[in-house]
Order: C-alpha cells, then structure tokens, then sequence
C-alpha cells in the first residue's frame, strides 16, 4: 500500500497467517495486557469478534511483520462504524513513526469502504497513543470503567428484593436488537455482535412491556464455580421514571447469588452512565487499575 523507507503496508488479506500471527505477538510484546497468540488462536478470535481482513492493516521491515491495525465494521444506528480492536508495534519499532503509518493506511482504507464513524479504545495511561489518535482527527468523548467487588455481596446489595412489578427474563443476546432502546453506540466489545457467548435478561414491567436488559458474562473456574462475573451492558429505557429500580433489579439478578464468593466487575462501561455507577458504588464496587479512554472520529467519505 505505502512505503517509508524500508517499511511497508499491506492489507492483513493479502498477508500470510503466520505473518499476521508474528505481527500481533511482536506488536503487543510487553503492552498493558498481554495477549499472546498461537496461529490457530488468532484464526478462531479474527472470526469469533469479526474483524474485516481487508480493513486490517500489518507493517513490514523488509519481509518482517512488525506491527499492525485490526479493524472490523458494522452498521449501527444506519451509519458504516469501523472499529480499531487493536494497534500493535513492535518493542524496537515503537517511537519512529510506525504507529502513524499504521494509522494513516487504515483511515485511508476506512475511507474507501465508505465508513462514517471511526472508533476505538485506548489505555487511558497511554497517553502517546491518545494523542497520536488525536492528531489524526479521533476525540475522547468517554471513559470506559473497569470497576469490581471482591467476595460475596450483602444482602441488600441492589435494595433487597426486587419490585413484584418487575420479572427478569433470560434471553438470547441477540433478541437485544429488537429492543427501540438497545443501545449500540457502545465500544465494540460490549456490542452484541461481540457478545453472542455470553447471558442477557430482559427486564419487564407489570404489563409485560420490556423496560431494561443486561449482556453479562460469567467465568467458571476448573471446579466449575463462577470465579468472575463481568457485566459488559446494562441499560433502562431512556426517560423511565423508574430506572433505578429497573437497573437495580437487573443487576441483582446478574450478579447472583449474593452468597457466591467470586469477583464481580464490568468492562468498559462508560462513565457517561452516572446511574448506573451510583448504583454499583453503593453495592460496594469501585475502580480497578484499568480505565480506558473511547475515542471517535467522525469520517469524510470518498464520496463526500
């Protein structure tokens, strides 16, 4: 695609699987989390969160992988919205300039496909990057919280009982959509799409019309007890004048049983949701050491 010197682009679809595979290892040596990949795990996690190969850019010395983008789109709310689900540079490659190219060729490629809505996550630490993502036109419009309790819950955790006017039905993930309410302008990972593995309720009142939902997972140990439940969204229709109960009641649900002595947190949950988080604080939940920043830029398309 683009050249600097030595270093080269390629689309991640015209690149070999040991390449991408070398590339994503070399790229996240040493980052925040570790996430190393064998060749066949990385086919399964490209597949499983639905990663666009022709969207996703690798670098290259010469004929070695040192870095890349991954990207993936969907629709959401009409709009093309392309996802960064990771940029990665090689440890010796970092600081020279990689990073931008890696960047510049991904937005152009957004452009191409006509997307309208570019976003991504950063480690809120990471304050080179942020404002790399800056420079290229991405604006930090939330943080993303990655709050936890350790151990069992009190009682009264979510206001003791749930209302009888409120039945907490187990859904499929996907029955979300359907849902005028369902929120997807939420970082990519927490979207459904991403989430098809994990539990969803649904939150219904009196009359039997749907109020709120929740999209949780739950991590199970090798003797098989629950060790983390991890709340990914949790939301009550807009304009309720019941929903602190209603999200009160999902999450007693998600996060039973009170007794059960296990961690319980939530992922990128944005910080916009004060409700929300007043609620967990008063259950006990507070920060961890992560905290992302989520950042969109609004994308002028070829055609424009």
């Amino acid at each position: 695609m683009e050249g600097d010197g030595m270093i080269t682009i390629k689309r991640m679809s015209d690149c070999t699987f040991a390449e991408v595979t070398k590339a994503w290892n070399r790229g996240f040596e040493g980052y925040f989390v570790s996430i190393v990949m064998t060749e066949e795990m990385l086919v399964q996690r490209l597949g499983n969160e639905g990663y666009v190969m022709g969207l996703s850019v690798v670098a290259f010395d010469g004929e070695e992988p040192i870095g890349l983008v991954a990207s993936g789109l969907r629709t959401i709310g009409g709009k093309k919205v392309a996802w960064n689900g990771g940029t990665g540079v090689a440890t010796e490659y970092r600081r020279q300039g990689v990073g931008r190219q890696l960047i510049d060729a991904t937005l152009e490629l957004y452009k191409e496909a006509g997307v309208q809505v570019a976003t991504l996550e950063a480690m809120s630490q990471n304050s080179k990057a942020i404002a790399l993502y800056e420079q290229k036109g991405y604006e930090v419009v939330d943080r993303l919280l990655f709050w936890q309790r350790i151990g069992p819950l009190p009682e009264h955790a979510f206001g003791g009982s749930t209302k009888p006017e409120y039945r907490i039905r187990p859904i499929v993930t996907q029955e979300v959509t359907a849902l005028p309410f369902y929120d997807g302008d939420v970082a990519w990972q927490n979207q459904w799409q991403s989430l098809r593995d994990a539990q969803a309720v649904m939150v219904e009142d009196g009359a039997g019309q749907a109020v709120g939902y929740a999209l949780y997972k739950s991590m199970v140990n090798e003797a098989g007890q629950v060790s983390n439940i991890v709340l990914r969204q949790c939301v009550a229709q807009p304009g309720h004048s019941d929903a602190r109960n209603i999200l009160s009641a999902a999450l007693a649900r998600v996060y039973a049983p009170y007794a059960s002595d296990c961690k319980r947190s939530t992922f990128n949950l944005r910080a916009s949701e004060g409700l929300l988080l007043e609620i967990l604080e008063s259950a006990g939940f507070g920060p961890s050491e992560t905290e992302q920043v989520y950042m969109v830029k609004q994308m002028e398309t070829a055609q424009e």
